[in-house]
């Protein structure tokens, strides 16, 4: 029941009209500051919130994908997709949290963990400080995006995005489906819609960008 009530909660706070509209960050919009302070979701439904302060060497380091700019709008999404994963190792290093394993199965044991909502906060946080740091050219950050009202056979899901400047088409940027440290999963809106995951995909690794 843990899992239940913060996910019925969330669904409170979305919009129920346009099929992929983001979720609300306005109740989680305190977590956000800056690098040097700011606080990480966990325990689902961003439910406990702990402060993280990176000094600018640290913030170099969660940077340093983005040493060479990206030659495309592809490439520019990979980098985003390494410095999510970096900035959750550097989390973790700093806050002594246990690794955050994909899916969050073991919740009941360890609040450490993370559900769709506190993946897709701390990733839309990160992606809104690198777009502040002047590293975006090809992408600009989105809301949140959000599938699934069980009425449609999904269960509900939410994760950080961007869009592409040129196409327009948006690239969901989904942490939730990898453990601490791992690139986060990219993949174009539509076919996250409908239901994706790694598994459904038959993916192996986190190289889904098309």
């Amino acid at each position: 029941m843990k899992k239940i009530f913060p996910l019925l909660a969330a669904l409170i706070l979305l919009p129920a009209c346009e099929r992929g509209q983001g979720m609300s960050l306005k109740p989680f919009e305190e977590t956000f500051g800056t690098p040097q302070k700011f606080q990480v979701c966990h325990g689902f439904g961003c439910t406990i919130r702990t402060d993280v302060s990176l000094n600018a060497a640290e913030w170099r380091s969660v940077l340093e994908p983005f040493a060479a700019p990206a030659a495309n709008a592809q490439e520019e999404r990979q980098q985003i997709a390494v410095t999510v994963g970096r900035m959750e190792t550097m989390v973790q290093q700093k806050t002594g949290m246990n690794t955050d394993y994909a899916k969050a199965t073991t919740f009941e044991r360890d609040q450490d963990q993370m559900d769709c909502i506190d993946e897709a906060i701390n990733t839309t946080r990160t992606l809104r400080f690198i777009e502040k740091a002047g590293m975006l050219r090809w992408n600009d950050v989105v809301d949140p995006v959000h599938r699934g009202y069980f009425v449609d056979a999904m269960w509900p899901h939410n994760s950080g995005a961007v869009k592409d400047k040129q196409t327009g088409q948006k690239y969901v940027i989904d942490s939730y489906y990898a453990d601490t440290g791992k690139p986060a999963d990219i993949v174009p809106l539509e076919i996250w819609l409908n239901n994706w995951s790694p598994e459904r995909a038959g993916l192996l690794d986190h190289s889904s960008d098309q």
